[in-house]
């Protein structure tokens, strides 16, 4: 009698574990969720379950494989770009800027437009080009920019001035954009573009003081560093005459 009522209270058991089983894994095929199912059909149904898992995982595969590559890439390019600033020299008078150089393209800002531009300096190889390092910070920079207008405007077929912001500076494209358009102190607008961000011009022409002018003559060697007293139709005419 005991061993009767054991046994019904443990089949009863069976039957409740069975029916209130949590329900399996989608992937996962029971028998018992399938009654009327031959064993085939299920085998096939597993199977089929199976290649839908192998393709997403080949699928999540792929991506992170993309996406490894593309960091090993920008790394790559960074390093190649680190490498090059780490191997630049400083000119001395007489020196020729590299290919290399002339060739890089630059940022460039001017009141002339709200985006970031680029230039070359290879475009600019039959002028003397005078390059002015400022920063928006410096105000006797900034108070010498109707003189170098002037010396451009009078000298335009000779003459090409680039201003040259470095990144050591932290300025911003809106605070550089602020200051030529007169908008920001000390208020004098400038029609000349400058390189923003800069880190190679700055290697080849090293500097402590602001602001710093690096002269090249038509010939496209380096012929000045000046100071902005130098700033002058006589600096210009004598660089003409050495051509």
């Amino acid at each position: 009698m005991r061993k009767s009522i054991f046994f019904n209270v443990l089949a009863s058991l069976c039957l409740k574990k069975r029916r209130f089983r949590a329900s399996p894994m989608p992937s996962e095929i029971m028998t018992y969720h399938y009654p009327n199912q031959t064993k085939e059909h299920q085998i096939l149904q597993l199977l089929a379950g199976l290649s839908k898992s192998e393709v997403v995982f080949h699928r999540l595969k792929r991506k992170s494989l993309l996406r490894i590559s593309t960091s090993i890439i920008l790394v790559l390019i960074s390093w190649n770009c680190f490498a090059q600033n780490e191997n630049i020299e400083p000119l001395k008078i007489g020196d020729k800027l590299p290919e290399a150089i002339l060739n890089t393209s630059f940022q460039v800002v001017s009141c002339s437009s709200v985006n970031i531009d680029s230039l070359k300096l290879s475009q600019y190889k039959d002028k003397i080009i005078l390059f002015d390092f400022w920063a928006s910070w410096c105000s006797s920079c900034i108070y010498k920019f109707p003189v170098l207008e002037q010396l451009q405007e009078e000298y335009k077929n000779d003459l090409v001035v680039i201003l040259v912001d470095s990144k050591e500076t932290k300025d911003t494209p809106q605070r550089i954009l602020g200051i030529l358009t007169g908008a920001k102190a000390p208020f004098r607008k400038t029609t000349l573009p400058t390189i923003y961000n800069d880190t190679v011009l700055t290697k080849i022409f090293p500097h402590r003081y602001l602001p710093h002018y690096v002269w090249f003559g038509k010939d496209g060697t380096l012929k000045l560093i000046s100071s902005a007293e130098l700033l002058n139709a006589q600096t210009v005419n004598a660089l003409l005459l050495k051509h």
